[in-house]
Order: C-alpha cells, then structure tokens, then sequence
C-alpha cells in the first residue's frame, strides 16, 4: 500500500455515517456552540495522532493498535487496552450497517419498527452488508485498496458539494447569533458535554485506520505517519464546515419548529439531517441533491464498514502475534495473505451486534468510549520509549514530545470523561470480565499458571462480577448505592491484579496498576463530577480535578513501564519480520 492508501483508509475511516448524524446531535447539545465541539475533538485528536504517527513509524505491524503498550507494559496492560479497542472496533461495524439500513428505511418499508430498532428483514440486510465486506477483506488487501480508492472520492466529494450548495444558495447568518439563547444557548459546559454523545468523537476515530495497515504499506515508516496526520487534518476542515453549513441552512418554518429550539429540531430530523434539510429548503437544486445524499448514506457508512471489518481482524491478528490469544487465530490465508480466521471471528461478533439496541447514539457513544479507553495508551507508551529505548529508530519524531505526549494522554482521558459515569461503568465492567481470557493464551504458562487455577480464578471473577453489577442493577440492597457498588468493584479489580502478582510475580502484573487506577478514580470522579448522577462538583472544577487526575494516572504509567524482552529484542536485533 501506498502514501495515498493510507491517506484515504483514514479519510474513509473517518467519514462514514458520523457527518449524515452528527450535525443535528452538535445542535442538540450546544446550538450553534457545536462548531467549537468540533474544533476542540479535532485539537484533542491532533495532540493523540502526533503519538501515534511516532509509534506506527517504530512499529509498523499490522494490528499495531492491539501492541504498542506491550513493549513498555507487558501482557495485562496492553492486553486489556487491546480487549477494549477491539469491541470498540467490532461494535463499529455492526453501527455502520444499522446506519445503511436505517437511511433505507425512508425508502424501503419494514427496515425499521416504530420503536427505532431494526426488524428482522433490516438485521438480515444488514448482516449481508457486513457478509459482503468481509469476503472482500478476505480476497485480499489489494483488491481493497482498489475499492477504497472509488469509495474514498465519492465520500469526499459529496460532502464538499454539500458544503458549497447550502452556503451559496440557502445560508442564514442569524441561525448562529439572533436565536434565542445566541451562540451558546446551554452554555459553554454544553461544548465539551456533547462530544461523545452527539458522536463528534465517533467521527474522527477512523484516523487510526492507516495504523492497521502498517504492516501493508510498502514504505511504512514514512507513510504511515504522514498519511495519518494529512487525513485527519483535511477532516477537520470539513466537519467543522459541515457543521456551520447545516446549522445556516435551517429553514425553522418549514420544520415546523420555533426558531431557536434545538431539542425540537433534533427530534424532528434525527433520522435524517441533511435530507431534511435541503427538502425543507424549497430550492430545487438542493431537493435535487437530496437524493443524492440518501445514495451516499449507503456508501458512506459502507465505506467505513469496509475498513473496520479489516481492522477489527487485525486486532485479533495483532493479539494472537504477541501471544494474549492461541496463535492459530493469527494464521494468513495461503492464496490471498490475508489473517482469514481473525477476519470470519470479526464477522460472527459483528453480526451478535444486529441484535435490538436502543438507538444508533447509544451505541456510537459506546463505541466511541471503548475506542477512546484504548488511545490512552498513546502518551504514556511513548515517553516510556523515551527513557527506555532513546536510541530507537524513530522516522517519525513527535513536536515537543514533552508536551504533546502528556497532551494526548490528557485529551484521551477527558474523552473518556465526557462519555458520562453510565458509559464508563460499561467500559470498565466490559474490560474487568475479558481479564481472564489472556489467561487462556500461551501467556498462561510465561506466568507459571496451571490451567485448573486458572479456570478456577475465572469463573470466580465472573461470578462475582456478575453479581455485583447485577446487585447495583435491580438494587439488591447496600448495592444499589454508588459508594458501595463502586468500592466492590474497584476492589474486585485490586485483588484479581493483587492476585496474579502474588502467584506469578511477573513484572507486567504490577506495569498494570495506572490502569487499575484509572478505572476507579474515572468513575467516581465522574459519578460527583458536573455530568455525573450526583454532581457534587461543579462545572468546570470537575474538569480540573479530572485533569490533575489524567497527569497523576500519566506519570505513574510512565513510571511503572519497564525494558520488556520483547523491546529489548528490537533494540538489539532490531524489528521482527511479519
């Protein structure tokens, strides 16, 4: 793969069904503010990728995502990092796929019921949609790269028309400043509020898409940096003109909504947006256009579908080559050379995903956290490098490292912190119940750990775990209450760790606590923060806190990150052949 490959997997990864949603969600949240929402994620991100270009430079594996802290970390740290990103990145097919279907449905009747939820024939659509792209990953990443290229230039054309017709032929200046409310009706808290809810983060995840092909790429060190940074940075650009186009263009009238009501306009064209926009424009031409956007809210989200259903493979790929899972899964297809099993296991999670869920948001918003959860890797694994490895070949060098690195990991934990308690209490059940399954892979036996102990402390761990958020769920008694049900599962996280550590004494065990750490304080800062259940502190000194938190977490991370066999074999023998 080529300069240009990577370029467009990122630019593919991040335009997907994200900009056909997101913009009414942005005013939703914060009016006309949302143009700043917009602007702040893709700073947030800029200071995340400048960490990451670095790394694909020194690692340039395919599944690199899933391995980058295991060279400063070690198993359990990396792994459950790997864990979180690779439902993030399953879920995300399966959104993709509800998103075509569901645009279909204001043309193809019985896709959707009336409570929002795909019926059967729309799972079964979906579920050939998805079928579709994993044959294609399956023949091979050449034939891909083909077909990503049409897809790449149609989904970047079509929101750039988009742009220049609503601006020159219906644009009104008072939507952002003479409402009721102004610029900013919820207030400047309601910016960084809606970011994850209103998928604004979802948006921009697909940067990391050229990462996952690191391994393909015919000069990685040098493309795969370059390629991210120049996507990620034309994406910005546009969403935040496509946010300002959308929010000009509300004809309020032919809504039928009173100026100035956000939560109205949103409930009216949620399914929607920008068709409903140009419709309720009266302009021929953008009614025209509107046709063809409900074309492209099948392509777009399908190119998008297309990447994930390759990346999500390649987690698994990534995993099982550093040993968290059994090694056949990592197996390449003789004909094609493409990781066919992990690709087929892709598929069979993705579909699992077709199952009834609440509604498009919830799920973006939780795949976005999981995704998110996995970034914070990016800082601290990068200024450990620094100290343990500072003569590693770097092709790509992070701007003022010093400050960008910590950066990163701040803008990732703010992330995670704006998802809400709710979100973060998923995320952490999620990553506290996959712990055991590295204990499966050949791991187990580098720890010294007989299979029968090991399937004993599982099911323990899950049993208990079970019973614990289920206790919190239908209020079985002082479980209903925070303080208790978080202090039972923060300590049901310390002993399993405390546990491995007393039976293994493996130096990754312990390059685990940073993470442990920011489990627990993450959710009960953002339990009492602003945005939490019980804010007892207030807007914006929980973000503070959370901050003064994020750099304590960092630099305990960088503290507990050791010269791992496996760094110490690139330093001397350099990089392992793939």
């Amino acid at each position: 793969m080529t300069l240009t490959d990577i370029f467009m997997l990122s630019i593919t990864g991040m335009i997907g069904s994200a900009w056909l949603f997101s913009v009414v969600a942005g005013d939703y949240y914060a009016g006309p503010a949302s143009i700043l929402t917009w602007i702040i994620a893709g700073v947030f991100f800029i200071f995340m990728v400048f960490g990451f270009a670095e790394l694909g430079g020194i690692f340039p594996f395919s599944g690199s995502l899933a391995r980058y802290n295991h060279y400063t970390h070690g198993i359990f740290s990396n792994y459950l990092l790997a864990w979180a990103y690779f439902l993030g990145a399953v879920t995300t097919v399966s959104v993709e796929a509800i998103a075509i279907v569901t645009y279909a449905s204001s043309y193809i009747s019985g896709l959707v019921g009336a409570n929002g939820l795909l019926t059967p024939l729309g799972v079964l659509i979906a579920a050939g949609l998805i079928l579709l792209f994993t044959i294609i990953q399956l023949v091979g990443i050449n034939v891909f790269g083909w077909f990503n290229r049409f897809i790449t230039a149609w989904k970047i054309l079509i929101p750039l028309i988009t742009i220049i017709l609503l601006i020159s032929l219906y644009f009104h200046p008072s939507n952002f400043v003479s409402l009721t409310g102004g610029f900013a009706p919820y207030g400047t808290a309601a910016i960084f509020a809606g970011m994850i809810p209103s998928g604004i983060v979802f948006a921009y995840e697909g940067f990391r898409q050229g990462l996952e092909y690191a391994g393909e790429a015919k000069n990685p060190q040098r493309d795969v940096p370059l390629g991210t940074i120049l996507a990620i940075v034309v994406v910005i650009i546009m969403y935040v003109l496509l946010q300002v186009a959308f929010t000009g263009g509300i004809n309020w009238s032919a809504a039928g909504i009173t100026p100035g009501n956000w939560t109205g306009l949103y409930n009216a064209w949620e399914s929607h947006p920008f068709y409903s926009e140009l419709v309720a424009s009266g302009v021929p031409l953008l009614a025209i256009w509107a046709i063809i956007l409900l074309i492209d809210a099948a392509i777009s989200p399908a190119g998008t579908l297309a990447v994930y259903t390759g990346s999500s493979a390649r987690n698994i790929f990534g995993m099982s080559r550093v040993g968290y899972i059994p090694e056949f899964l990592s197996k390449v297809h003789k004909k094609f050379r493409t990781p066919w099993i992990a690709i087929l296991i892709t598929f069979v999670l993705a579909i699992a995903f077709l199952l009834p869920i609440p509604s498009w948001y919830y799920v973006v918003s939780l795949s976005s956290l999981l995704t998110v959860y996995n970034y914070l890797t990016v800082g601290i694994t990068n200024h450990a490098l620094k100290n343990l490895a500072p003569n590693l070949k770097r092709p790509y060098k992070a701007p003022v490292w010093f400050i960008t690195f910590p950066l990163g990991f701040v803008a990732a934990a703010m992330l995670v912190y704006w998802s809400g308690y709710s979100l973060i209490n998923t995320t952490v059940i999620a990553v506290v119940a996959g712990l055991p399954l590295v204990l499966f892979g050949p791991y187990r036996n580098k720890l010294n750990l007989p299979l029968k102990e090991v399937s004993i402390f599982s099911i323990l761990l899950w049993l208990f775990l079970a019973f614990i958020v289920a206790g919190n769920v239908y209020s079985w008694g002082p479980l209903a209450n925070f303080p208790v049900y978080w202090a039972l599962l923060s300590l049901l996280q310390i002993a399993s760790i405390a546990y491995l550590y007393l039976k293994s004494h493996h130096r990754s065990v312990k390059a685990t606590w940073w993470l442990i750490i920011f489990n627990i304080l993450s959710g009960v800062i953002s339990y009492y923060g602003s945005l939490g259940i019980s804010p007892i502190i207030p807007y914006p000194y929980d973000y503070v806190v959370f901050v003064v938190t994020s750099l304590v977490v960092y630099f305990i991370g960088v503290k507990t990150a050791y010269l791992t066999n496996d760094l110490k074999d690139v330093i001397e023998k350099g990089l392992p052949e793939e």
